[in-house]
């Protein structure tokens, strides 16, 4: 029988696997804090980002946001003078790569480390949203340049995380659209940002490494883009996407792991019945074949354990037993 490794790299090059993949079978980091890559303080109070942006910690949503009246940035044709890029050779990079792989078994799982706020994201984080949406419209030309910057600044930072963490797989956030829409027209996004996020796949790809991307909402519009500038798998795929015309149309192309309505699982008021429906439904559209592993972000979900079961029955209902 294949390896976790061998079969989920399978997966990855659009291949049947021998049995159904699952998130636990990767060796998974996702580095951060307030002195390693603080792209977002993840801790609870206000604290400020390596670039100055104030962020508090809200209970309700388990994350930290943008303190509200408190931007960076208020005029994009300033961000030269406010942005200041932390320097990324003060970091002990050795001392923390060791420890958050200590437990990684690299012979027998693929290796898949998780960076945070992409270029788009970066922007609409320092700015309050609709004015970063505005400036999207009034300044694309400033906006092209500060996502250029942003773009270099996480190339070097993925050049960092590459060296010492040796991931086979490097995935970056950058949300585009909200659960229906993107935030803004295909032609502006390919306009402003696709040319600095090509860069950013490219860099991550000349090392070895599979470039994967993260985006919560709709970027259905966005996919043939995706697949051209060498995106090799895309997460949490909202269910938004028409899961159905994603695996008919991209299932040879790209890797989706996800599919789920996530959301929906989190809702106070979800019941089991309907979580069960979905899970079913996902499977049943995604798993036969290949291209797919059951991404389920719903951590902060009560009914996490019930998902998890599921999600492993219906893992050997369509690719047979695990080992």
């Amino acid at each position: 029988m294949l390896t976790l490794k061998e079969n989920m790299m399978r997966v990855y090059n659009h291949q049947e696997p021998e049995y159904q993949p699952l998130y636990s079978d990767f060796n998974s980091a996702m580095p951060a804090g307030m002195d390693f890559i603080n792209e977002r303080p993840e801790i609870p109070g206000t604290n400020l980002d390596w670039f100055g942006q104030s962020w508090t910690w809200e209970e309700k949503t388990h994350a930290a946001n943008p303190t509200p009246g408190k931007p960076l940035l208020t005029d994009i044709t300033k961000w030269r003078e406010v942005i200041k890029f932390p320097d990324l050779d003060v970091i002990d990079w050795e001392t923390h790569a060791a420890k958050d792989t200590a437990n990684w078994d690299r012979e027998n799982k693929m290796s898949r480390v998780t960076v945070g706020f992409g270029l788009w994201e970066r922007l609409f984080s320092i700015m309050p949203f609709e004015d970063a949406l505005c400036a999207l419209i009034e300044e694309p030309e400033e906006c092209y340049e500060f996502f250029g910057a942003i773009a270099d600044h996480k190339i070097r930072l993925h050049d960092k995380v590459i060296e010492y963490y040796k991931p086979d797989i490097l995935c970056m956030h950058d949300d585009y659209g909200n659960n229906a829409n993107l935030f803004m027209d295909p032609e502006t996004w390919r306009r402003v940002l696709k040319p600095h996020l090509k860069r950013v796949v490219d860099a991550v790809q000349s090392k070895g490494v599979i470039y994967e991307h993260h985006n919560c909402g709709y970027f259905a519009p966005l996919m043939d883009d995706m697949i051209e500038i060498g995106i090799g798998a895309t997460n949490p795929v909202h269910s938004s996407n028409d899961i159905v015309w994603l695996k008919e149309n991209y299932g040879d192309k790209m890797t989706f792991l996800g599919g789920f309505d996530a959301q929906m699982y989190c809702r106070p008021d979800a019941t089991e019945e309907e979580i069960l429906a979905d899970l079913e439904h996902v499977f049943e559209v995604m798993a036969p074949g290949t291209s797919f592993i059951p991404l389920c972000i719903s951590f902060w979900s009560k009914h996490m354990p019930f998902i998890g079961q599921q999600i492993a029955r219906l893992a050997a209902k369509y690719h047979g037993p695990r080992p």
